[in-house]
């Protein structure tokens, strides 16, 4: 089970998560809550809002390009798009660009997606105690990756939380069948 990356879904998101704070916020934050979106959207309709690949490393679940685009270590066209919305990063904190402005971004975003990146925002700002401690508890599909990276299947998280095997093949048949369709549209 394998999606698309959405640049323009993956930076209105990320865009829209720190507005909320004001000044800045920190990539770990950012990091759970576009994470825990995510998840819940694949619960809810059966597809992310970002289309990123998730792993997991030391601190929880992480979203691997969005990730990397925190760093400054891709390259081409969504790293410029990224650079356009977010400066570089300092220390462990992204903020945005001064003259971004983030409503015309959410044009990108659905309602539904909005709501959920709401729900997302205030079930990690919450968090009481360490981050990377909830996120472990929290997301049972997270495995230890001692000092490395694990890649988290959608299948798993499905299983996990109580999809039947033929649900879930049924789910990976309606995801393959729009995400085919997604890359051929990306590819024109």
């Amino acid at each position: 089970m394998k999606f698309v990356f959405d640049t323009n879904k993956s930076i209105a998101a990320a865009a829209y998560l720190s507005k909320k704070p004001g000044e800045s916020l920190t990539v770990l934050f950012l990091i759970k809550m576009l994470y825990a979106a995510d998840r819940e959207a694949l619960l809810s309709w059966h597809r992310t809002i970002t289309g990123d690949t998730p792993v997991s490393m030391d601190n929880g679940p992480v979203l691997t390009r969005i990730y990397n685009l925190t760093k400054g270590v891709v390259s081409g066209k969504d790293m410029i798009a990224w650079d356009r919305v977010f400066q570089r990063r300092t220390e462990k904190s992204i903020k945005l660009q001064p003259d971004v402005e983030v409503d015309p971004l959410l044009d990108f975003l659905s309602d539904r997606e909005i709501e959920t990146l709401d729900r997302a925002y205030k079930r990690v700002k919450n968090v009481k105690g360490k981050l990377a401690d909830w996120a472990h508890i929290t997301f049972p599909e997270w495995k230890n990756p001692k000092s490395s990276s694990l890649p988290i299947d959608f299948a798993e998280i499905l299983s996990l939380e109580g999809f039947s095997e033929m649900q879930i093949k049924e789910i990976e048949a309606e995801i393959s069948s729009s995400q085919s369709a997604k890359r051929a549209l990306q590819a024109a």
